[in-house]
């Protein structure tokens, strides 16, 4: 808002060219002249005065599209998950490429294809429900999978399944994920940059497209994006002051908070929302003449008050229905209760993204476990860092949202690198974050870092700053910089267990000492900022093809096996299901909707299934964990009816016992899918034969 005073006068006609100039001044007096602002172009408005974003034409078109596509992959039924590879691991003599429109499916997105599709399929032919015992005990699938509940107000993720087909509302789901990050954080840098739309969008897309957001399955996008949007409405709801705005944001407000929340995944969250809090809070100090006096506080914290008291109607009935599932959750020997101390370091290094064209989900270093658990986003910080408090005490001015997002990231690094005491650890919450997962938040806090200077680097006049620049400075920088680089080529060789040698890595050492030169703010380059955003998209571009582009559900529900069994389920819902072989047989009978007693559990069902195969608990330890279920056949007459329940891996256990046990049919085990001949007739002495599937026999129990 201007402040008020006198209005300077207005030419009353159109100045007109003179060959000698005229004044109607007395020449003793000084001659006072209006400034004119210098012309600005059509197609690049001016930022608003009140400092907000700018929705102009480009700016709508971009959230367009965005959306655009989304509803375009939704309609077709397109995502990115693997769920080809499904036409490999159990062949039917379908078509190879079933569901698959291009690209190649990728094996170890295991969590996605073979246990995510499987869990969700089932609770969708099974009405949604909020308990489901083939993907666990109590009500697992409120924390998993899409399910009629009011919590659902704050999944976007699943409002899908609420008006459209199973096959469009995963579409939808998975979908959701890349929009969120795409629009959220879209805004986000057109509000920190001031409108600065090239830089914001390419801010967006480096996000969208970095190593550990492709490789996850997106996983962590609509964290991302949520803590943009956040953001962004606690900015307008500071600055804004007209009911029209306040209300609709403050509801925006409570519910991005609380669709986030309901993301119950604290590895990731806990980091991102300290980011945030950081940034927000050197925004305010950045913008604090703007922002202060508040204005129409009595409306903000109605506003607020009233959407917070909605939203905690719903977070209650969650609570009183999830709690006790949390707590079993917890409870678990795996993944249990965490407590992190940090300190434990990346699972490849701080700048193996460089690098990471040599990588793929076939080629890399084995003691990086595997392409997922190595990626994480490309790291300018060290660079950006000296150069920023050089940059302040060259200009005697401090961006404090810089300052927010550097110790963001030096915080980060010591959590990963040297760790936290543990009280400091539990009282902010980081002993929920294992440092195998921080690697993720702290990238992104790094990405963040990296547009705000590139934001930053545009707002000063370099020009001008020359001058106030000692003559040593660029080249010290310059040779840091040089060895910078270096060291991070001499790093990754060394851990790259001999797949990486000095002359293959020469091309990217180059590149990004050119990248991070392009960082120093004392080099005259022309078109700095459009350099620097063309090299780091299309470095980045490859990681396209890290997903398939895929169709529908086709390689689950079209499969010769899934049919035969969900043919049997309709008939027979009640009836349990025990697979004997395979673990992949398991997910693929989890799919339909059986009540199976193998497959993958998220927590064990111990009211129903353990009070008889496990009465006493002597073996709890074993499967008292998120896990990978399968089942043996084991019969000693010398011992009787024996169950044996045994811990295979960190994540698996196997149950060994007698298929016509007393115990199976007192649970209702009617049916078993052997993927092999049954070892001794005695072992399927009670059953007979329902289907055969070439290699596969499904035994009906009739006893």
């Amino acid at each position: 808002m201007s402040k008020k005073g006198k209005k300077p006068v207005q030419p009353t006609e159109r100045p007109r060219p003179m060959a000698t100039p005229v004044s109607t001044v007395s020449p003793t007096q000084p001659v006072v002249s209006t400034p004119t602002a210098p012309p600005v172009s059509a197609s690049t408005p001016p930022p608003p005065s009140d400092g907000l974003i700018q929705f102009d034409r480009r700016v709508k078109i971009t959230l367009g599209i965005f959306v655009g596509l989304f509803l375009l992959f939704v309609l077709f039924k397109w995502h990115y998950i693997s769920l080809s590879a499904w036409n490999e691991i159990l062949p039917d003599g379908g078509p190879a490429k079933r569901g698959l429109v291009a690209g190649t499916p990728k094996r170890i997105r295991m969590d996605d294809y073979a246990v995510g599709a499987p869990w969700i399929l089932s609770n969708a032919n099974t009405g949604f429900q909020t308990e489901n015992e083939a993907i666990g005990g109590l009500k697992t699938p409120l924390m998993t999978v899409p399910v009629k509940h009011p919590v659902t107000l704050f999944k976007f993720g699943h409002w899908g399944f609420l008006f459209l087909d199973v096959e469009r509302g995963y579409s939808w789901m998975y979908n959701s994920s890349p929009l969120i990050l795409l629009l959220g954080t879209f805004l986000f840098f057109l509000l920190v940059t001031k409108n600065q739309y090239w830089l914001s969008l390419t801010g967006t897309l480096v996000l969208f497209l970095s190593s550990g957001t492709v490789w996850w399955s997106f996983i962590p996008s609509s964290m991302i994006g949520y803590c943009g949007a956040a953001f962004v409405a606690a900015v307008y709801l500071l600055r804004s002051r007209k009911p029209t705005v306040i209300i609709p944001v403050a509801a925006a407000l409570i519910w991005i908070a609380a669709s986030y929340a309901t993301g119950l995944y604290p590895p990731y969250q806990v980091p991102m929302a300290y980011l945030f809090i950081f940034l927000l809070i050197g925004y305010v100090a950045n913008e604090r003449a703007a922002i202060f006096p508040l204005k129409a506080v009595p409306l903000k914290l109605v506003s607020l008050v009233g959407a917070a008291a909605l939203a905690g109607v719903v977070a209650y009935l969650f609570k009183n229905d999830i709690e006790e599932t949390i707590k079993a959750v917890t409870s678990t020997v795996y993944p249990g209760k965490r407590s992190e101390t940090g300190g434990t370091g990346f699972i490849a290094n701080w700048y193996s993204e460089y690098y990471s064209w040599f990588w793929s989900d076939q080629k890399f270093p084995k003691g990086w476990l595997n392409i997922c658990e190595l990626s994480h986003y490309l790291n300018f910080a060290p660079v950006i860092i000296p150069l920023a408090i050089a940059l302040f005490a060259f200009t005697r001015r401090i961006d404090w949202m810089l300052v927010g997002a550097m110790v963001f990231v030096v915080l980060m690094w010591l959590w990963m690198e040297v760790g936290y005491p543990e009280a400091i650890a539990k009282a902010t919450l980081m002993s929920m974050v294992p440092t195998r997962r921080a690697q993720i938040p702290m990238g992104v806090g790094g990405i963040v870092l990296l547009f705000l200077y590139l934001g930053y680097l545009r707002s000063v006049d370099l020009a001008q700053l020359k001058a106030n620049v000692p003559g040593w400075f660029t080249p010290v920088a310059g040779l840091g910089v040089v060895a910078f680089v270096i060291y991070t080529a001499s790093v990754n060789i060394d851990d790259s267990e001999g797949l990486l040698t000095s002359n293959q890595v020469f091309m990217p050492v180059l590149f990004f000492i050119l990248m991070n030169g392009l960082l120093l703010f004392s080099l005259n380059i022309r078109y700095r900022v459009g350099l620097f955003c063309a090299g780091i998209v299309l470095f980045l571009l490859p990681n396209l093809k890290a997903n398939p582009l895929s169709k529908g559900l086709a390689p689950l529900t079209e499969n010769i096996v899934y049919q035969n069994v969900k043919a049997i389920v309709d008939r027979d819902p009640n009836a349990r299901w025990v697979v004997n072989g395979n673990q992949f047989i398991t997910y693929m009978v989890t799919a339909t909707g059986a009540k199976q007693i193998t497959g993958v559990k998220y927590i064990p069902n111990r009211k129903q299934i353990f009070s008889v195969l496990d009465p006493q608990m002597k073996r709890d330890s074993a499967y008292n964990r998120y896990a990978h279920v399968t089942f043996q056949t084991y019969i000693n007459p010398q011992q009787g009816d024996t169950t044996i329940l045994a811990q295979q891996y960190e994540d698996g256990y196997v149950i060994a016992g007698d298929p016509c046990s007393p115990k199976f049919k007192k649970l209702n085990v009617k049916y078993m899918l052997y993927d092999h001949a049954p070892q001794i007739p005695y072992e399927v002495r009670c059953m007979k034969k329902a289907v055969e599937l070439g290699s596969m026999t499904i035994y009906e129990r009739v006893d």
